[in-house]
């Protein structure tokens, strides 16, 4: 049997594409091997999200785990909507999603049984520029959101402007100043919370009832 020739075309191109199948096995495997811990990882992290919405912070894992488990009362966390009860008072979250200046926005609002006023928020992005838009990440930007009203007249009016650039009838209670120098992914997140409010004030109404 002739021996074949190392130094020639077909051998290389055999031996590179033995190479290729085995590498893809390797990593599918180990992809397949790592997904549930990679599944369990993102969902801690909405969970803490979330319970951030609440005004629920800085627990290590173990302990946001419970706490999650302890208030949310009903929803999943792929629900548009979910309720829990803290401290003894219910409150109604919504998810919210929306574009930023350079990826995806993200987040949940919580609402008092009232259904009138803001009980905490959390947002997220993508790849917002950092110590701009990215900063609509930081609990600074978010708690600003506290107590604020939701309705004017029967319509959403919850927002984010630029400093002094707020609509002449809207009072102050009804939105935060956007991030200076971010207006972009700044009026992402006051469409982002426009439309969500919007889209689930069915679940709102409901909700206070």
């Amino acid at each position: 049997m002739a021996k074949m020739n190392t130094n020639g075309n077909a051998y290389t191109i055999i031996y590179a594409s033995v190479m290729v199948v085995i590498v893809a096995f390797l990593l599918a495997f180990v992809a397949s091997a790592l997904k549930p811990t990679q599944d369990a990882n993102v969902a801690l992290d909405t969970k803490k999200q979330i319970l951030s919405a609440l005004n629920i912070r800085d627990l290590d894992n173990a302990a946001a785990e419970a706490k999650y488990n302890e208030v949310i009362t009903s929803g999943e966390l792929d629900s548009p909507t979910l309720t829990a009860n803290v401290d003894g008072e219910e409150k109604l979250i919504i998810a919210v999603k929306g574009a930023g200046l350079w990826g995806p926005l993200w987040g949940w609002i919580s609402i008092n049984k009232d259904g009138e006023t803001v009980y905490g928020t959390f947002f997220n992005h993508e790849s917002e520029t950092a110590g701009l838009g990215a900063r609509i990440k930081e609990q600074w930007f978010q708690d600003g959101f506290k107590g604020k009203k939701i309705y004017q007249d029967g319509q959403v009016a919850l927002g984010v402007y630029k400093q002094g650039k707020a609509p002449a009838t809207l009072p102050a209670d009804y939105y935060v100043d956007a991030v200076t120098g971010a207006t972009l992914t700044s009026n992402g997140v006051n469409d982002m919370i426009q439309k969500c409010l919007n889209d689930n004030q069915a679940a709102i109404e409901a909700f206070k009832k």
